[in-house]
């Protein structure tokens, strides 16, 4: 039979309202800098295009050209 103690500050652990509130405070920090990584990809997409799909691009363009004009 188990003897019937009283947890400790130590043993509860990961039951304390401190470390929920550490949990809530890093959640929210990561979220908010997630979105903002996001933000920033979405609006600065130009910059993250590699040289060769800029030129498979043009060539698409040229390619569409020259179809159009014969």
């Amino acid at each position: 039979m188990k003897a019937s103690t009283t947890p400790t500050q130590l043993e509860r652990g990961i039951l304390t309202s401190a470390y929920k509130q550490d949990i809530k405070g890093g959640f929210a920090t990561a979220k908010s800098e997630s979105l903002s990584n996001v933000k920033y990809s979405i609006f600065n997409q130009e910059s993250i295009e590699s040289p060769i799909g800029v030129v498979l691009r043009v060539s698409l363009f040229a390619i569409a050209i020259i179809m159009i004009s014969f």
